[in-house]
């Protein structure tokens, strides 16, 4: 049973900027940056345990795009942990949370 979710979504920023802001947001969210690459790009973290959720392991990867960059976002049940019927509702919404707080940091 999957629990994966993931999304996409266009902005006017450049692939710098975008992995700031990413980075700026996990910061802010205290999730744990797990690794990025040179030009940020990819950004792999892990979000934190919730009372109603497991950690989050998600990654960011950002592609340049006609007038900005696309960013194509991903969330999953941490690898080693038990899976819920309602995983994939709950990662949905936690991933929707991730996109707004990241354009809100664009902004």
């Amino acid at each position: 049973m999957s629990a994966e979710v993931n999304t996409t979504f266009h902005t006017p920023a450049d692939v710098t900027s975008v992995a700031s802001a990413i980075q700026r947001v996990i910061a802010d969210n205290k999730h744990m940056l797990l690794g990025n690459s040179a030009d940020g790009s990819q950004i792999d973290f892990l979000t934190r345990k919730t009372m109603l959720n497991w950690e989050l392991k998600g990654s960011a990867v950002t592609t340049p795009a006609s007038g900005g960059s696309n960013v194509a976002l991903t969330l999953d049940v941490q690898d080693g942990r038990p899976r819920a019927l309602l995983d994939g509702m709950k990662n949905q919404k936690a991933l929707d949370k991730l996109v707004g707080q990241i354009q809100d940091a664009l902004k």
